[in-house]
């Protein structure tokens, strides 16, 4: 749902192609999927994107548009330098994320067809025949995953990883429950981050439903997310929850991605027990963060407050 990719620097390069006006249809094509369903690794703690703009010598009108659009949509993820020299042409860069791959796997590696003819590697790929490489058709904006805390953050690894805000909009979300026993475990990623995101959790103020649905007072729900605050008080992490008038809807909200999560977040000790998750569109997305902004519907929160660090 949210892939990975390593850009080798002379796509930019008209002269890497096997005919130079091949990249006013690849470069285009390439940009929507970059901006929406991916991030892309920027190799030596930033040294990429820094090359692709000083050493590309006559680069394509979009190569700015790319670099700056997916610097200011935080979807440039910085990886540590591999063992060797610092890459200084296409050929070394795609070396470096061949390495790279092997400590963290990538979706792909796309290069120009110059640079993919000295790799026989699978992982690397000619912008020239992307359509046809198997990584690239097998992109999908939904995925089946199993209800348990290791599938789970198995999908949202990179997410977890990156995303500079995150939103859990569960109305049945209570740590206190046994089938949220381990949501701990899918925010204990974000402690090892130098900076931490902004977190949030949405909820029902009601519990239960039906003829058993309960009205719990603000004080017993900060006793329900008492033993959630001195986890994340350990983690170094805060996270602030609001309360609202009834819904139903589940959904994981980010910067980089959303999702629509139909089972919500918890677990359950069945077997195969499968839940399918959908990447959400642009509009779609902007339109649930908005959904559950204070600001826009004051009218229908019922109650906030922060648990963990620094509260």
């Amino acid at each position: 749902m949210l892939d990975e990719y390593v850009l080798v620097p002379d796509i930019f390069d008209p002269a890497a192609y096997s005919n130079p006006a091949f990249i006013e249809m690849c470069l285009p094509h390439l940009k929507e999927p970059l901006l929406q369903e991916a991030l892309v690794r920027d190799l030596r703690d930033g040294g990429w994107s820094r090359f692709c703009l000083e050493h590309s010598g006559n680069p394509h009108r979009l190569c700015k548009e790319i670099l700056r659009k997916l610097q200011s949509n935080n979807r440039l993820r910085r990886f540590p330098s591999q063992p060797g020299a610092t890459p200084t042409s296409a050929h070394h860069w795609c070396q470096e994320s061949l390495s790279a791959h092997g400590i963290e796997p990538l979706t792909g590696i796309i290069a120009a067809h110059a640079t993919k003819q000295q790799f026989a590697q699978g992982e690397v790929a000619s912008i020239e025949k992307l359509t046809g490489t198997t990584w690239w058709q097998h992109r999908s904006p939904s995925v089946t995953v199993d209800r348990k805390t290791d599938g789970y953050l198995k999908v949202l690894n990179r997410a977890l990883t990156q995303a500079n805000s995150l939103m859990f909009i569960d109305p049945n979300l209570d740590p206190n429950g046994p089938n949220y026993r381990e949501f701990h475990r899918l925010l204990t990623p974000l402690a090892s981050r130098a900076v931490k995101p902004r977190i949030e959790i949405h909820r029902s103020l009601c519990r239960g439903d039906g003829r058993a649905r309960t009205f719990p007072t603000q004080a017993d729900w900060k006793a329900s997310f008492t033993s959630l605050g001195n986890t994340l008080q350990s983690l170094n992490l805060t996270v602030e929850i609001f309360f609202w008038d009834d819904f139903h809807e589940r959904y994981l909200i980010t910067d980089i991605i959303g999702i629509s999560v139909p089972a919500g977040f918890d677990i359950t000790g069945k077997q195969d027990d499968w839940s399918t998750w959908g990447r959400l569109g642009r509009e779609d997305k902007d339109t649930i963060q908005r959904l559950f902004d204070p600001a826009a519907r004051s009218g229908s929160l019922k109650w906030r407050f922060s648990i963990g660090a620094s509260v």
